[in-house]
């Protein structure tokens, strides 16, 4: 027992036992309501879907969290493995960062096309842009080394108030829509072209690439990417209205996020079906703008990067992959073109599952840290990127 420990025993005998009573009842009630009020983490609800086996070992690469609604699917070939927890293959999610990838191919497939180029600059694209920022090429900004900041600027001083006050009542933070994206170039600060990875440069990728094709990027998705792949369950939404919403990593409800005119960052929605049918099709280079997925040059010491895509160094086989992360969601998808393996993971709760990457890689066996180890680094860097 210390001192300390002593002192408030004391203490305490020495109070009239009316009010130590009534101080013990206050503490009582005081911890029964935040009980009641906070979630505390609880494992996986909902009656489990689809196989059992892959289901358990996600439960087991996962570990105990507050976990809401969880899918995945494992992919084989051209075999397709579907499992859930209150969830199934066809329940919708939001997909955050993995967008992306969608906005990467477009950009491969624009090139395609003859609409814009590798090395195609921000002043062609916006022709009134002057200075550093006019001198942004797109390939820079797929692959992350463009020197734009990290997040959209805010458009007023309200909107940056309420973009903070978002992370504290659980709202969607980006409040400007395609022409606030476009008008924040004019007053940017561009860094070094180093590897910094920035929400707000594939904001303004996909609006350049919208602005070469003369349509929307929500256009742009449904008719080059999701209709001719099949994908019905995929989609950029224009508003959160009738959307379902995620919950934090401790339980809360999380509004829904459409990103305004950063949705070519992180918006769109889709299932693990719609994902699944994604992965092949990149992986097998069947879709439009695959070769997005190309490792171009090295992003950090576990990863190369080609157009926003990654592929690890660090694991054995090697994965290319892609997270993301919303107010209320998760998600991972990776795969090896050699074994034609691949996994997809999509959640309704904030708490990263990029850890069932090693449902079909693992760690590579020469390095001194441990799986476990590994892992949490893995998951550590990948989740400062969503």
């Amino acid at each position: 027992m210390t001192v300390t420990d002593d002192h408030r025993i004391s203490a305490a005998a020495g109070r009239p036992p009316r009010r130590l009573g009534i101080a013990l009842l206050a503490a009582s009630l005081t911890a029964a309501v935040l009980a009641a009020i906070t979630p505390w983490p609880r494992g996986f609800q909902g009656a489990p879907t689809g196989d059992p086996e892959l289901m358990a070992e996600l439960e087991d690469a996962l570990g105990s969290r507050h976990w809401q609604h969880v899918a995945a699917a494992r992919v084989d070939g051209d075999e397709v493995t579907f499992a859930g927890t209150g969830a199934h293959e066809h329940t919708e999610f939001e997909i955050g960062s993995i967008t992306k990838t969608f906005t990467a191919a477009l950009f491969a497939e624009a090139i395609d096309r003859g609409e814009v180029k590798a090395d195609t600059r921000l002043g062609e694209v916006w022709p009134d842009l002057d200075g550093k920022v006019a001198e942004v090429t797109l390939e820079s900004i797929a692959m992350q080394r463009s020197g734009l900041p990290s997040q959209e600027p805010t458009p007023s001083f309200r909107d940056g108030v309420m973009s903070v006050l978002s992370n504290y009542i659980h709202t969607d933070p980006y409040r400007g829509d395609a022409g606030d994206i476009v008008a924040s170039l004019n007053d940017v600060e561009v860094g070094e072209p180093e590897p910094e990875y920035s929400n707000y440069g594939f904001a303004v990728l996909g609006q350049a690439l919208a602005e070469a094709a003369g349509q929307d990027y929500t256009d742009l998705v449904r008719e080059r990417i999701t209709e001719p792949l099949g994908m019905e369950e995929t989609f950029v939404p224009d508003s959160a209205e009738g959307l379902s919403h995620g919950y934090t990593a401790s339980g809360l409800p999380a509004a829904p996020w459409t990103l305004g005119g950063s949705a070519p960052a992180g918006a769109i929605r889709s299932t693990t079906h719609d994902m699944s049918i994604w992965l092949r099709a990149v992986r097998d280079e069947s879709a439009p703008g695959a070769e997005a997925s190309h490792p171009r040059k090295a992003f950090d010491d576990s990863d190369r990067i080609g157009w926003a895509w990654f592929t690890t160094t660090d694991r054995s086989p090697n994965l290319t992959w892609h997270n993301g992360g919303t107010g209320g969601y998760r998600s991972f998808l990776g795969f090896d073109p050699k074994s034609e393996q691949g996994i997809i993971v999509l959640t309704d709760s904030a708490n990263w599952v990029d850890a069932a990457a090693d449902l079909v890689s693992a760690p590579a066996t020469d390095r001194t840290e441990s799986a476990s180890e590994t892992t949490t680094s893995a998951t550590e860097r990948t989740g400062a990127r969503s």
